[in-house]
């Protein structure tokens, strides 16, 4: 089973990583056609991010602590079939009418999102780019449930894959503005048609309809043919309704917390009389894009890839596997993200730079701040991600709503305070590094609720020790890297303090600092007897070897 696990990640991990890949590419088509400063970037980014917010509290949410733990049960049924199709057409239903009524409610929340600085002109252009993105939330949930039900059925290629044409599809809609209409990002409001609007937000749409409506191929393949059956008996909906409730409570707190980010970060530029020379949203988002890949690449397809695994377990009352499986996913996540935290807080410029060539060093400044903030807390959002899974997995929601609302509540108290204490070139990076603080702050009371239950044990120490080695670790190696920078920018003709880096240059530099720093963390984790590296190499010997032989 732990080999079908390893399997199932590593086809999680590569689909992630070329959809991460294509998705850059989009990144950086979007970055030339609206910029990341400004009015234009600011409401294209604003728009997008409704509906992908109502998206990661769907998939972390709703359906991921309602209906995959249902699914895995339900799989178990003689009459399996059925149970999918009501299970489905209930999930269609729901995400039907939730869209529908986000439809109609666009202008409420864009107006939530938008602080008084943002006038009619403005806030009508952030209204047709978020009508146009809406409809995404149907269709990614529809591929949450779609894929979740195929990962039930250890059948990962088509889910981990999807997303590469949706990204494909995006890039095609940018790539054909570039060449209409140019960069644009310093054009005025009147530019904004609705033809231009839909070649942008609505291209990213369809491409993220294929991702979810081609999942259909391999479940039929699988011999599960999905017809509209409605009905909600013997699909554990009773069972599923507090949970879903907490759920819902989750939502709210997120979406409350989401607001005020967004309200703080699109007013900033105005607060500060620089619409180009302040991080707003535009720049906040394109951080958090960054800051989200290896989040993403890792701790995504790890915890897509257990979940069915310890939601079995725990069905079957084996808290022991249960256990073993959390905590090796724990743990290896854990060294992981140690290590990309280090090499974005130490090169948040250059990896701005190599990431999105488009953007020039003073857009790139202006990400890193916020890009910095986020990913201090990387580990521990990533290990919150598996965390809540497990709570999933024993239908308790309650436990990771009380923990969410911890962390939204300081995340908000902090926020407001940088506001109102710090000047507005700081509010951006201030929200960053709230929701850092909020998480290092509130998950203490986590692993205590989680410990709990696990029937008080949950193998603390063996994880404790794997983040303090990678810790210790991931200093060594930034130390490394911060007595690189000045000689190898020197050696590259580069200097930040001038502005001056150019994207090969960058990219060399990535380069060489990131081969250096790896070496440096993987010797420190070998002298310190890390035996999850240990693991990874021996694992990485191994395959070598066997190839060497065929």
């Amino acid at each position: 089973m732990s080999s079908n696990v390893g399997r199932n990640s590593l086809i999680m991990a590569s689909g992630t990583m070329a959809s991460r890949i294509t998705g850059q590419i989009r990144t950086i088509l979007l970055a030339a056609c609206l910029g990341t400063t400004g009015i234009a970037a600011n409401a294209y980014q604003t728009g997008a991010m409704i509906p992908q917010v109502l998206f990661t509290v769907i998939s972390g949410g709703i359906f991921n602590a309602v209906l995959v733990p249902q699914i895995v049960r339900t799989l178990k049924e003689h009459d399996a079939q059925e149970r999918l199709n009501k299970l489905i057409t209930l999930a269609i239903a729901l995400l039907a009418g939730m869209t529908l009524l986000m439809m109609l409610a666009t202008p409420l929340l864009t107006m939530l999102y938008l602080d008084r600085s943002w006038g009619p002109a403005e806030r009508a252009l952030v209204n047709a780019f978020t009508l146009w993105c809406m409809p995404q939330i149907f269709f990614y949930g529809l591929y949450t449930v779609l894929g979740q039900i195929l990962a039930a059925k250890d059948n990962f290629v088509t889910y981990a894959w999807s997303s590469v044409g949706a990204n494909v599809i995006s890039c095609l809609g940018f790539t054909m503005f570039l060449f209409l209409f140019g960069p644009s990002s310093r054009a005025p409001l009147e530019f904004w048609t609705t033809g231009k609007v839909a070649l942008t937000a609505g291209a990213w749409t369809l491409g993220v309809a294929f991702q979810a409506v081609v999942l259909f191929v391999p479940l039929m393949r699988l011999g599960l043919h999905y017809r509209p059956q409605w009905g909600v008996s013997g699909i554990g909906l009773k069972a599923m309704g507090p949970v879903a409730a907490w759920s819902v409570g989750v939502m709210g707190v997120q979406e409350l917390a989401n607001i005020v980010n967004a309200r703080i970060t699109n007013g900033a530029p105005f607060a500060g009389g620089d619409l180009y020379g302040i991080a707003g949203n535009g720049s906040y988002q394109n951080a958090f894009t960054l800051y989200i890949l290896p989040y993403s690449l890792i701790a995504v397809s790890v915890g897509t890839a257990i979940f069915p695994k310890i939601s079995r377990a725990v069905a079957e009352h084996n808290l022991d596997e249960a256990r073993d499986d959390l905590s090796g996913a724990l743990r290896n996540v854990g060294v992981m993200m140690m290590y990309f935290t280090m090499a974005i807080v130490v090169m948040p410029v250059p990896i701005t730079i190599a990431l999105l060539p488009s953007v020039n060093v003073p857009e790139a400044k202006l990400i890193a701040g916020p890009m910095v903030a986020l990913a201090l807390g990387l580990p521990l959002t990533s290990a919150y991600l598996l965390i809540q899974r497990t709570f999933f997995a024993f239908e308790d929601g309650r436990h990771p709503f009380l923990f969410q609302l911890t962390v939204s509540i300081i995340q908000v108290v902090f926020e407001v305070g940088v506001m109102l204490l710090m000047p507005p070139p700081y509010w951006t990076a201030g929200v960053g590094l709230a929701m850092t603080v909020g998480y290092l702050l509130s998950f203490p009371s986590l692993v205590a609720m989680l410990r709990r239950r696990f029937a008080g044990r949950l193998d603390g120490r063996r994880i404790a020790a794997a983040y303090l080695k990678a810790l210790v670790a991931a200093v060594a190696a930034g130390v490394t890297a911060w007595l690189l920078t000045d000689p190898v920018m020197a050696l590259l003709g580069a200097s930040l303090p001038q502005d001056r880096l150019n994207w090969p240059q960058a990219f060399a530099f990535c380069a060489i600092t990131a081969i250096v720093t790896a070496i440096v963390y993987a010797l420190v984790l070998l002298l310190l007897r890390c035996e999850e590296f240990t693991a990874i190499v021996k694992a990485m010997s191994g395959r070598v070897t066997r190839r060497a032989n065929r």
